[in-house]
């Protein structure tokens, strides 16, 4: 079995223990969705590989309950608590009246989890078929090709515009090549590792500024907490641009002939 799909099969199986607890808690949802972003990635790698309808399937089964619990957690992870002390009574009382709203919405929380628990039986089902497990090194690369070439164009979409949603976009693919990167050469040293180390790190300031973002919405007319997330989110762009640069400053071809075959 290729590694792709051993990890598109290891990380459903791992988002189907973890829903599957008697009680599903927050750290539950939190390693179930880093699950599905690794199956999903591994899925991206094993695309040209397969029938186009067999691909369409699969990522359909993992898109839904990966989508239902990204909008579980975002209710859940605007817990006051979290939240740092400059930020005023104005902003605590909304999230406070957002956090009541997520406690009545409990039982919908649960059909949602049910509903993800029987697609993702589904997925593994698809995922143990000879299909998958017969895809050999030549669509592996052309899978990262693809990766990497989404987030160069990413890249150039947020140096252009700024918006968050273009930085949105590039930390999406950001993540998409690090999960990649991952699963084709996560224990190896040398180049491979300093490549995945900056596609962590990329990734890491791009989310810590997406979610400074989504605190600027509750801070409106707050000038001081306005400015202090402005003056942090620049200084995290200005590192996810210096990072993202290197990182994709080769082109697909040539950021591949550099990497080791996952077979090595």
């Amino acid at each position: 079995m290729n590694p792709a799909t051993h990890e598109l099969y290891a990380s459903i199986a791992v988002a189907l223990a973890r829903l599957g607890e008697p009680r599903v808690s927050d750290q539950s949802v939190h390693e179930a969705r880093k699950a599905l972003k690794k199956a999903r990635a591994a899925l991206r790698l094993l695309r040209p590989g397969l029938e186009p309808a067999a691909y369409r399937a699969e990522n359909a089964l993992l898109r839904e309950p990966k989508s239902m619990l990204d909008a579980l957690a975002a209710l859940r992870r605007r817990d006051p608590g979290a939240l740092p002390d400059v930020v005023l009574v104005r902003v605590m009382r909304e999230l406070r009246a957002e956090k009541k709203r997520v406690a009545r919405d409990r039982s919908g929380r649960q059909a949602a989890l049910g509903t993800c628990i029987r697609l993702l039986k589904q997925s593994l089902a698809r995922a143990e078929q000879a299909d998958f497990a017969g895809i050999g090194e030549k669509p592996l690369a052309k899978g990262m090709r693809r990766i990497y070439r989404k987030g160069r164009h990413a890249l150039a979409q947020a140096r252009a515009s700024r918006a968050p949603e273009a930085l949105h976009e590039w930390r999406k693919q950001s993540k998409y090549l690090l999960n990649a990167l991952e699963t084709l050469y996560g224990a190896r040293g040398g180049k491979a590792r300093k490549t995945t180390r900056r596609a962590e790190r990329l990734a890491d300031r791009l989310g810590d500024d997406h979610d400074l973002d989504a605190l600027a919405g509750h801070a409106q007319g707050l000038r001081s907490l306005q400015a202090l997330i402005a003056k942090r989110r620049a200084k995290l762009q200005e590192q996810a641009f210096a990072l993202g640069e290197k990182l994709y400053r080769e082109k697909p071809k040539s950021f591949l002939r550099k990497q080791p075959t996952s077979s090595s």
